[in-house]
């Protein structure tokens, strides 16, 4: 009998517990999302930028495969 309350003992999981011990609000960061709206700001220049300057390439090299077998030929 005294082994079954050691075993017991040793299997009680009543006292676990799922949840972490953090602080859901940190104190020195008041609020998380303060300069998310910046950061959404400068990757939609700077995408719409990189996109600009790939599509200005793209046409570039159309345009010389479109021209490159026009001749001007001159009376």
């Amino acid at each position: 009998m005294n082994r079954e309350n050691t075993l017991r003992a040793r299997d009680d999981f009543d006292d676990l517990r799922a949840e972490r011990d953090m602080p859901t609000h940190y104190r020195h960061e008041p609020n998380r999302y303060a300069g998310l709206w910046k950061q959404i700001a400068i990757g939609i220049v700077v995408g719409y930028s990189v996109l600009g300057v790939i599509s200005a390439v793209a046409w570039l090299l159309v345009a010389q495969l479109a021209l490159s077998n026009l001749s001007i030929t001159l009376p």
